[in-house]
């Protein structure tokens, strides 16, 4: 893991937002855990990975939270 990025709090479009700030400041290649309780962000983040052409590692849920692991594209 290279960064983690606490999301939790924040509403769509807010988390994915801090995603691409944060991986934009990371190198190719760099991991970024993020954590969000947004009912929207698990697919907002897969959607929006597709998009960018970044790599969503995982995807889990743990009760009302998602935590998502986020390869930045090289």
């Amino acid at each position: 893991m290279d960064r983690k990025l606490d999301a939790t709090g924040l509403k769509c479009p807010k988390p994915l937002f801090e995603v691409s700030r944060v991986l934009k400041e990371m190198e190719p290649g760099g991991l970024l855990e993020v954590t969000a309780d947004d009912p929207a962000f698990k697919l907002d983040v897969e959607a929006w990975c597709r998009r960018t052409g970044n790599d969503l590692v995982e995807l889990r849920r743990d009760q009302s939270t998602f935590t998502a692991l986020v390869r930045r594209a090289g």
